[in-house]
């Protein structure tokens, strides 16, 4: 059971890291004609966007005219709970 926990709190960790990654690509991807820094961020996009989907639908109501999109840190502190219960 403790190898199956530290390889789901390292996929969490993972997935962490390109939850980040994803939200540092998406300030710079629509400015530049970078093909690769395009790739990336779709990749990543493809990861990340179902998961904050739901999270951008539950709190649109709240940040509708924020201005800012805080589903991935909410999704970033989730997931750090989850590697936390897991690592303990």
């Amino acid at each position: 059971m403790d190898f199956v926990a530290e390889v789901f709190r390292q996929l969490l960790e993972i997935y962490i890291i390109v939850v980040f990654i994803n939200v540092i690509l998406s300030w710079f991807v629509f400015g530049t004609r970078n093909f690769t820094l395009r790739r990336v961020y779709w990749f990543t996009s493809n990861f990340v966007d179902p998961v904050l989907n739901p999270i951008r639908r539950l709190l649109e109501p709240v940040t509708a005219n924020f201005g800012l999109d805080i589903s991935p840190f909410i999704l970033i502190m989730v997931l750090s709970v989850l590697v936390r219960m897991l690592g303990a």
